[in-house]
């Protein structure tokens, strides 16, 4: 479940430092409050010049700064429904779900009395997730700004001191996360693994008839269907477990008044949850390599052109698989998050630490459909490689490369001319020993457009 986030209201200085103490043991149990219209300077001087009281008042700063901010606050809109909980234990996530069982014909078996004793393996998928977001965050605190938090107090210093140093690490945290996330999904959707609908003469469509076109794919997903998710699996997402992302660019969908009066309150006709993206297509793009590193794919463009073409997705509220890594056994209220500070014992300064690790991924068992202005379409399929030898009794992994436009489907079924040997889905094809025949053409055909197919020729030596 997404933690929530507390707020708190301060109005100066006195009620800021008197929550720090309330909420720090070593300070609670021996300082004194300060009262209203009274100076801080000499509680802040008890404080500073106690190595035990510093770092405690260091420690509830850390802590609390994500809940203070006041200024360049930005609250990640994907915040809810992107975080599954904290993992506690090992570094994969490993995820399971079961389909519908199969079904079998009474009166075709009824003649098969050791029927029964048959073995009926239930229709089990999984996938694994693992830690992928190992990253920390860092900011110095220097003696002079600890002294001056305290000393000028008509400015708000001690507000000010929180918000400008620790609270921007969390900050930077909370910007990051929704990168990676808005990548993870847009990648998910040139690389034709979410669902595609088109919506048909986007730019002359009023936006109710264009709303009304997302709530009949809404209405869809809450029944069970195999159409809506990569594995095919039969499920249903409940409306209330149904988030619609609309990108906030498109000046056609993109009127608050017409969502909120329309579409969104609680007796209007489409009942999933709205979210908001900035842009499909525009990212930090040198902010996410140095996030990724070699995990990062740049979008080329043709991809970017379908990203452009993207109005909204809806997607489960359980699509995104975001753990927290529980660093030092910490509680589930940090979220995973470690603070860490040393002091510099050269120049007396304190640098202060955000370390998050984090499995940052998505699902291939949950629903999503996304909606894009242009016919979605697979142009071509080349098979890698297209021309190969292989012994018999060995196998060769061959790769289906689609060339898509428009988010449309890139998966393949693969098949071959010759019975005897043998290919299964993932493109490895196996010779058996006992293999006839010179050759084996191995067709890869578009699961969108069943007329689009490549080829490879296997030759079959002794």
């Amino acid at each position: 479940m997404a933690q929530k986030k507390s707020v708190l209201k301060i109005n100066n200085d006195v009620e800021l430092l008197s929550y720090i103490i309330n909420s720090t043991p070593e300070l609670r149990e021996e300082i004194d409050l300060p009262r209203q219209n009274e100076s801080i300077k000499e509680i802040g001087k008890i404080i500073l010049d106690n190595t035990r009281y510093k770092n405690a008042f260091i420690n509830a700063v850390n802590l609390i700064g994500l809940t203070i901010i006041k200024r360049n606050q930005w609250d990640n809109p994907w915040e809810i429904f992107t975080n599954r909980g904290v993992l506690r234990k090992g570094q994969h996530i490993r995820e399971i779900i079961q389909d519908l069982a199969d079904v079998f014909d009474f009166n075709e078996n009824y003649p098969n009395k050791e029927r029964f004793l048959k073995t009926a393996v239930p229709n089990v998928y999984d996938y694994m997730h693992e830690l992928n977001f190992q990253k920390f965050y860092e900011t110095t605190v220097n003696e002079s700004e600890l002294q001056m938090c305290f000393d000028d107090e008509e400015n708000g210093s001690l507000t000010e001191f929180v918000t400008n140093t620790i609270s921007n690490l969390y900050e930077t945290y909370a910007y990051d996360k929704y990168l990676v996330d808005k990548y993870q999904l847009s990648r998910r959707i040139v690389d034709g693994t979410i669902t595609v609908k088109e919506i048909k003469n986007f730019d002359t469509k009023a936006p109710s008839t264009v709303l009304a076109e997302m709530k009949a794919i809404s209405n869809k997903i809450a029944f069970r269907s195999p159409n809506y998710n990569p594995a095919g699996i039969r499920r249903a997402t409940k409306y209330d477990e149904q988030y619609l992302i609309l990108d906030a660019e498109r000046e056609a969908i993109n009127s608050t008044e017409v969502l909120a009066k329309s579409y969104f309150k609680e007796e209007a006709d489409i009942k999933s949850h709205l979210a908001l993206i900035d842009s499909f297509s525009e990212t930090d793009e040198a902010r996410l390599k140095v996030l990724l590193r070699d995990a990062y794919v740049e979008f080329n463009e043709n991809e970017k052109n379908t990203l452009k073409s993207v109005i909204g997705v809806i997607i489960s509220d359980k699509f995104f698989m975001d753990y927290m890594y529980a660093l030092d056994n910490q509680s589930e209220g940090v979220n995973g998050q470690l603070v860490t500070e040393f002091r510099n014992p050269t120049t007396l300064d304190r640098n202060v630490f955000l370390h998050v690790w984090a499995v940052l991924s998505t699902s291939p068992f949950e629903n999503a459909c996304v909606f894009v202005t242009s016919e979605p379409v697979v142009k071509a399929i080349t098979l890698s490689p297209e021309n190969a030898t292989v012994t018999k009794g060995q196998t060769i992994k061959l790769t289906a490369i689609v060339d898509n436009r428009f988010a449309a489907n890139k998966g393949v079924i693969y098949s071959v001319d010759n019975e005897k040997a043998v290919i299964n889905q993932k493109g490895e094809l196996t010779i058996p020993a006992e293999f006839e025949g010179a050759q084996v053409v191995v067709t890869a055909t578009s699961v969108y457009n069943d007329k689009i197919s490549g080829t490879a020729t296997i030759t079959v030596a002794e």
